[in-house]
């Protein structure tokens, strides 16, 4: 058996394994269907010689020259579908090729195969429709975007030049022998084929042109595993040389030791060649490792991002980066560090397509998605919708200014992302690089989580320690305001038995006004008192189902007075969605919606007594109640279904300054304010599961939202 019939048995194996990973790999795209059908085709050639070389029948020859027919048919569908080559040049080569084919199928079952200028002509043939596939990559040089993928194309038009070349004089057996005096030639044709299509097969997988570096390195790992199996054997065979019962056996330990050593001999294989040939992928891999190690025990967030940014930039590859997390309403993710200038936020609610994509893919590759979309034909109706999400998903990367995006994620839950780009090339990151990557993503996503975590209890004890010591505080301060209260009230009531007041001033204040001076302001700082000792002190009872509207309809007579004292007019537009049954206290949510729709009536309407310059009577405050689905809490829960109680009003609105200040205590804008009532009403809600949200426009009102959880019982 010759070298060229034996490998004409190997290569067509590994065609055929090729074909039939590209049909189960799930993705029934064009290109996909026309690559795994020239390996079929290339297949059937490459057996039919094998078969026809050790029978030596004519029915397998005529097989081989069948399927060659086939070749350039099929190696045009698939460049031109892969390559989205819709240009005349394509459009006519693929008539042509095929019209060609369809003739010359009966000559090869008629006397005329056999003949030497048929022989010739389909040698021609085969040669010329391959050149026209070549030039189909050549010529989408023309439109590549980018050096790098301008280089890769020209690498691939090469590879196929030297595929084409080295295995053409195989495609006619009989004519081949004739122009090559040795098989040996041809026999090297069939391993280049059987090379670039492997390559091709890589860029399918991969949806990417493999660069130098990649192609280099699977193929020495190949090389080297071939040559490891063919030792183990060689060495067996030498070994016991009676080989007919113990065939089996060598197979078996062969096959352990390549599975035993397959992995660390890849990554050391990989890492060689990376590092002789390929230093600045050597580098970036180099800078992850070192990375992975230094994020491990990362619990400041801060120093996370520093970390990520500084070994990134490091690398060399980098010049844009970003690490965002998100922030305890849920609503936005915040910019932790960056380098370049990404938005310092982002908003959820308008990149939901985007983050629902990374929290499902994972990853997300700028180059891939401008790629899916380019292939979509926005003309078609059933197309439409993809077209509109590849959109919104181009729009979140490049917002983010990111050529690969990946979602830091906890229990299916995006907690923040990272985004990396090298602004100089269109696709920077070969597929080992992106998953090093996600395995910084995954390392980043643990930290944030601890991050998370250690900032909440390190607030919680920061708090239990301020609640103790201003609890102590309180009640020190309480005693004495008692006595004082309780001798001004003494005073005042034997006031009248006192010496006539015999002042120098007639305008001089009474004894009895300082009197009431002191108990007025006792009352108060007893009241400050006594809400402060709210605020620290812990809520006792169970939480129990508790009727949003029936505590709502029990509020509003309670605040029905001021609201006519300042003018303002409450309104109730009901629940939406029915019934809202919430888990909570009723008598704690009451005082929490009487505290905002008393400040609601104050910041629309005007004191009594006053009237404010350009300002008529005729402010409104009104309370609604719906369905929503949101976080419940900071404590980094799913999004749940709740009910939110919205108090809005038409006043003055809150400063943007003061806005991240309102539920800190004792922050007050108000003469007569204590600066407690909000502090206490965020602290009841919390403690029924929920939170408090504000949202203002300074000049045109407020609106404070109430969010609980669904009673479930």
């Amino acid at each position: 058996m010759s070298v060229l019939t034996q490998s004409a048995l190997i290569a067509s194996l590994v065609l055929l394994a090729l074909a039939v990973g590209a049909l189960v790999s799930g993705r029934r795209t064009r290109p996909f269907l026309y690559f795994s059908l020239l390996n079929f085709i290339l297949f059937a050639w490459e057996l039919s010689r094998f078969l026809s070389a050790i029978t030596q029948a004519v029915l397998w020859t005529r097989m081989g020259l069948t399927a060659a027919l086939f070749i350039p048919f099929a190696a045009l569908r698939f460049f031109e579908a892969w390559l989205s080559a819709q240009g005349r040049v394509a459009r006519w080569a693929t008539r042509v090729v095929g019209l060609t084919t369809l003739v010359l199928i009966p000559v090869v079952f008629s006397p005329l195969w056999s003949a030497p200028w048929f022989g010739g002509f389909l040698l021609a043939y085969v040669y010329s429709g391959l050149l026209v596939c070549v030039a189909l990559v050549w010529l989408r040089l023309g439109s590549s975007r980018g050096p790098v993928e301008s280089g890769r194309l020209k690498f691939l038009a090469l590879g196929g030049m030297a595929a084409v070349g080295l295995s053409l004089p195989a495609y006619v057996p009989e004519w081949g022998e004739v122009v090559w005096a040795s098989s040996y030639l041809p026999a090297a044709g069939n391993a280049v084929l059987v090379i670039f299509m492997y390559f091709l097969s890589q860029i399918l997988l991969q949806y990417r042109l493999l660069d130098l570096s990649e192609l280099v390195g699977k193929l020495s790992v190949l090389a080297v595993l071939v040559l490891l199996l063919a030792g183990i054997w060689g060495v067996l065979a030498i070994w016991t040389p009676e080989t007919g019962g113990l065939f089996f056996f060598h197979t078996i330990i062969a096959a352990f030791v390549i599975l035993i050593l397959f992995e660390p001999l890849r990554g050391a294989v990989e890492g060689t060649v990376n590092r002789l040939l390929f230093r600045d992928r050597f580098r970036f891999v180099h800078q992850l490792g070192l990375l992975r190690r230094e994020i491990t025990t990362v619990v400041e967030l801060e120093e996370l991002a520093a970390a990520l940014l500084r070994r990134l930039e490091e690398t060399r590859r980098v010049t844009h980066a970003a690490l965002y997390a998100l922030e305890d309403d849920g609503l936005h993710l915040r910019l932790v560090g960056s380098l370049g200038e990404p938005p310092e936020r982002l908003e959820v609610a308008r990149h939901r397509r985007f983050l629902e994509a990374l929290r499902r893919e994972r990853v997300l590759v700028l180059a891939e998605v401008e790629d899916a979309l380019a292939e979509v034909d926005e003309e078609d109706e059933e197309e439409r919708a993809a077209a509109a999400r590849l959109k919104e998903l181009l729009a979140g990367l490049r917002a983010v200014q990111a050529g690969v995006c990946l979602g830091l994620l906890s229990e299916d839950r995006v907690l923040g992302l990272l985004s990396v780009n090298d602004a100089r090339m269109r696709e920077p990151f070969a597929p080992e690089d992106v998953r090093a990557l996600e395995q910084i993503a995954s390392q980043a996503a643990i930290g944030l989580e601890n991050s998370r975590l250690v900032r909440g209890l390190r607030e919680r004890d920061r708090l239990a320690a301020l609640g103790e010591m201003a609890a102590g505080l309180a009640h020190e301060i309480r005693n004495p305001l008692g006595a004082i209260k309780g001798a001004a009230q003494y005073l005042a009531l034997v006031q009248p038995e006192l010496p006539p007041h015999s002042g120098h001033d007639e305008d001089e204040e009474p004894p009895e006004a300082f009197l009431s001076i002191i108990i007025d302001e006792t009352n108060r700082l007893n009241n400050v008192v006594s809400q402060f000792l709210d605020y620290a002190r812990p809520q006792q009872g169970e939480l129990v189902a508790c009727e949003v509207g029936a505590v709502i309809a029990r509020t509003l007579p309670l605040a029905a007075q001021e609201a006519e004292a300042w003018g303002v007019r409450v309104v109730y537009a009901g629940e939406e969605g029915g019934r809202l049954v919430v888990q909570g206290s009723p008598e704690r949510l009451r005082q929490v919606l009487l505290n905002l729709i008393l400040n609601a009536i104050q910041a629309a309407g005007h004191p009594p007594g006053e009237v404010r310059e350009g300002r008529e009577r005729g402010g409104e405050v009104a309370v609604r109640a719906h369905l929503t689905r949101r976080v419940a809490s900071a404590a980094g829960a799913r999004p749940r279904e709740l009910v939110e109680i919205a108090v809005v009003d038409n006043g003055r609105g809150i400063p943007p300054e003061h806005l991240p200040n309102l539920f800190i205590p004792f922050f007050t804008t108000r003469s007569q304010g204590t600066g407690l009532g909000l502090a206490v009403s965020q602290r009841l809600v919390e403690q029924m599961g929920g939170r408090v949200e504000v949202e203002s426009t300074e000049g045109e009102g407020a609106t404070f939202r109430v969010l609980l959880p669904v009673w479930e019982g």
